[in-house]
């Protein structure tokens, strides 16, 4: 496969499923490359996920392949063509978010990223030890819920500005989370609420990072790993299997990526760029592959 961007799709659960790939320039067929799965947010797009996050930019910088899956609408799953419906892509995360998580069945995301993954892997050199998720919002909440049914496939997770919200989580093996979040974030508030689109209630972003590192079973108070202006990072590192859990916190930070492209969207708050969540969230990646 030559290096670039491609937009790709495979049918599954009788519908079809698109997703962005974009393979670096320096991809070699014949080595096995690790891939970061970045998920958009609700009313998102794959498109707006790679311009907002600059993923592409890092994959070309760090030599992974960034892949953006595009989540279903209210128009994909009822088979309609409601105008009004068509900005409600969603991710189907356990307590959110949208058509994904509130229809009957439920969309099963995960077995669609499994479908994924098996596809890529029949055209791209996939590194299996080193498949990673990250999102914004709706797309967030997915990537712990990923965590949670998948840790025997994604090394780590870096959810920005979404928190742990699927029950029962029961992850095989512990797993690496590095997570962003604003301290002014009105959408999914820092220490944790609800929402009318939520399907419940959703916990705070210091709570989700301490169920995780409940799981990891983590032994050591955290440390300061990242201080610059606005925005701090504290890391648990003595973990299972060598894992660690990060709470990146931003203050005064909205519901947006840090470092990433200022949304055109009024209300979403603050952006800072103290804090470039796609690098250090790769760098976190590359410390913490899956054993």
């Amino acid at each position: 496969m030559s290096p670039g961007t491609y937009d790709w799709s495979i049918t599954h659960e009788g519908r079809t499923r698109l997703f962005r790939i974009h393979i670096p320039q320096n991809y070699d067929a014949t080595r096995p490359t690790p891939a970061v799965l970045s998920f958009h947010g609700y009313g998102s797009n794959e498109q707006e996920q790679e311009d907002l996050s600059q993923m592409s930019v890092q994959a070309e910088l760090r030599g992974f392949i960034a892949v953006y899956p595009r989540g279903l609408n209210q128009n994909d799953i009822a088979g309609t063509n409601d105008p009004q419906s068509e900005d409600t892509r969603s991710w189907n995360a356990g307590v959110c978010c949208g058509p994904a998580q509130m229809a009957t069945p439920r969309v099963d995301d995960v077995a669609f990223v499994d479908a994924m993954l098996a596809y890529l892997d029949t055209r791209v050199c996939l590194d299996t030890q080193r498949i990673y998720a990250t999102g914004l919002s709706n797309g967030g909440f997915f990537s712990y819920r990923l965590a949670c049914e998948r840790a025997g496939q994604i090394a780590a997770i870096a959810p920005v500005a979404g928190m742990a919200g699927f029950e029962p989580c029961e992850p095989v093996r512990p797993v690496s989370v590095m997570h962003f979040h604003g301290t002014d974030d009105q959408a999914i508030r820092y220490e944790g609420g609800t929402i009318p689109f939520l399907g419940g209630p959703y916990i705070s972003a210091q709570a989700s990072v301490a169920r995780w590192a409940a799981y990891n079973a983590c032994l050591t108070s955290a440390i300061t790993t990242y201080d610059q202006g606005d925005s701090t990072c504290s890391t648990l590192t003595n973990c299972g299997q060598g894992t660690a859990v990060t709470l990146c916190t931003v203050q005064g930070g909205g519901h947006t990526w840090p470092g990433g492209l200022i949304p055109p969207e009024a209300g979403l708050g603050y952006t800072t760029q103290d804090l470039d969540a796609t690098e250090q969230m790769w760098l976190f990646f590359q410390a913490h592959p899956r054993p």
